[in-house]
């Protein structure tokens, strides 16, 4: 049987505190008698008290309560990392000022920055332009999940399985990837992102399929054709200089120096913007001043069909090699003059190994027909020969 009694001592101060001692509850027993001392001290609870009221008075307006805010905190510390180095208190402010520098109140998503990204392309060629457009149309239409989301919510996975599923080959991933990574970089300048995951989207690796140049029977037909649409400048340019498709329709008479034997391609021209001066051979002389006009575009407006029409009458329709007249053209270089580093000027190349890897491919190519290509052309050629 257990018994209680209830005893109440005096105040009584004790080290600057005012305490009194509760002994209650008395507990007896056949064996032992026990005294339970509860003391609680004043001072304390004050203290707690003035706290409480500073804490709602820190949050006073903010529409958060100091139950919230304790649960927020209890939260923040339970994940706190066993054996970290840091306080409780310094853990909290790490995780608070890592969670700013990482919250952001304004998002886009790719979809909705377009429009105002290729804004900041203006100053780019037409064509130019017209490839981003290209490439950025075919990722929002291959995978519209991605285009609708957050520039900040996409990883470099995301990114890398983006571009596979809309570009199939490693030139077109390639592709695309630049244009991608570009995109996000605009994007990080903006703030819409803390990083451009694409960076770390590896570029695939192109091997080059062999470029076979064309031989000295094909190169009369494609000028002789050419003649008869008024593309002869144009097509010897391509043939007899090296000089780019597009960088053709971009040239100027004015580009044209007959007395220096060089034609100037222009910044504004060529591929990667800077200024190249090409060697005019004997051949190509003869073809410029006989189609050498007063002024304006080499190429006439409706180019790209009459170009279309040469390959086809040419014997090339449907089996046209992209660039095979650039490659004809260093390969006839590189036997008649053997001479790597002219021809690199010419080319408009950083340095020699895209050359030897890519485009010289001399073989079937013999010195007679070297000598012909770049001296003996553009004359009148009889349909006999060509036939």
């Amino acid at each position: 049987m257990v018994y209680a009694s209830k005893k109440l001592s005096f105040p009584k101060e004790d080290n600057g505190h005012l305490s009194f001692i509760l002994k209650g509850y008395s507990l007896y027993s056949k064996t032992s008698m026990i005294n339970l001392i509860f003391i609680i001290d004043f001072g304390i609870l004050n203290t707690m008290r003035d706290e409480t009221k500073l804490a709602e008075r820190i949050l006073e307006g903010r529409g958060v309560s100091i139950i919230d805010a304790a649960r927020i905190v209890a939260g923040i510390i339970d994940s706190m990392p066993t054996g970290s180095s840091l306080t409780k208190l310094q853990f909290c402010s790490r995780v608070v000022y890592t969670g700013l520098r990482h919250f952001r109140t304004f998002e886009k998503s790719p979809i909705e920055a377009f429009e105002e990204y290729l804004k900041t392309k203006e100053h780019l060629r037409a064509e130019s332009i017209s490839d981003i457009k290209y490439l950025g149309a075919k990722l929002f239409r291959v995978s519209p999940e991605f285009a609708a989301r957050n520039f900040s919510e996409l990883t470099r996975s995301d990114c890398q399985a983006w571009l596979e599923a809309a570009f199939k080959t490693p030139s077109q991933f390639n592709k695309g990837r630049a244009m991608l990574h570009g995109f996000f970089e605009f994007a990080f300048r903006r703030e819409w992102c803390d990083k451009n995951p694409v960076r770390h989207v590896l570029r695939r690796k192109v091997f080059e399929r062999e470029i076979r140049p064309l031989n000295i029977s094909q190169v009369r037909r494609i000028l002789e054709v050419s003649k008869g649409f008024e593309c002869g400048a144009a097509v010897g340019l391509m043939m007899l200089a090296g000089i780019r498709p597009r960088e053709v329709r971009r040239l100027d008479w004015s580009d044209i120096d007959l007395r220096e034997n060089i034609v100037t391609v222009r910044g504004v021209c060529s591929k990667t913007g800077g200024v190249r001066h090409v060697e005019i051979c004997p051949s190509l002389r003869r073809i410029l001043k006989r189609n050498g006009g007063a002024g304006g575009r080499i190429c006439p407006k409706d180019w790209l069909k009459r170009w279309r029409n040469i390959r086809a009458l040419s014997g090339f329709a449907g089996r046209w090699v992209q660039d095979v007249l650039r490659h004809t053209y260093a390969s006839f270089h590189a036997k008649r003059f053997k001479d790597l580093p002219r021809l690199q000027l010419n080319m408009g190349h950083r340095d020699i190994s895209l050359l030897r890897s890519r485009y010289v491919n001399m073989a079937e190519i013999s010195s007679a027909d070297a000598v012909s290509f770049f001296d003996y052309l553009g004359g009148e050629i009889s349909r006999a020969a060509l036939f």
